[in-house]
């Protein structure tokens, strides 16, 4: 069970995830890299998360993959997965609840991010500084639009 300030910034993270454009919220989602090599014994629990969140695994013979595993050593016989449309993508991450984003987003990005921001240590303290570091990524006009959006106009 998630505590009050554990749950705060897992939703907070949504929140900066979701304002993202869909460019940008397809970028940063494949940043975290679909396909890494797992056990062929026991289901890999990073693939579960890329399936819930709409990836689809090809075949490596598929001419005109979406993305390609960089974990294999070799290129030509890397795992190939489908990438989701933006807007069932954003779908699928407004409709999780918050332990199920943990579950699968934030553990994505922890993974992804952690051995490169070793700083944000981890817990809530990774998870405000990924929503700093998502706010951050969303384009000047949208945040203009945001703030704007957020202040209080004085009735005259």
């Amino acid at each position: 069970m998630m505590g009050y300030s554990a749950q705060s910034f897992v939703k907070q993270v949504q929140v900066d995830l979701l304002a993202l454009s869909d460019n940008d919220l397809l970028h940063t989602i494949e940043q975290w890299g679909p396909g890494r090599e797992g056990s062929a014994c026991s289901p890999d629990p990073q693939e579960e998360a890329w399936l819930a969140l709409g990836y689809r695994r090809l075949s490596a013979e598929t001419e005109h993959p979406s993305y390609r595993s960089q974990s294999e050593a070799d290129p030509a016989v890397g795992e190939c997965w489908s990438v989701p449309a933006p807007s069932h993508l954003r779908r699928l991450l407004t409709e999780m609840d918050g332990k199920q984003f943990a579950h699968v987003v934030i553990a994505l990005a922890f993974h992804s991010l952690h051995a490169l921001h070793p700083e944000w240590g981890d817990g809530s303290t990774f998870n405000a500084h990924l929503a700093y570091h998502l706010r951050q990524r969303r384009s000047p006009a949208r945040q203009r639009s945001d703030e704007l959006r957020t202040k209080t106009v004085p009735h005259t």
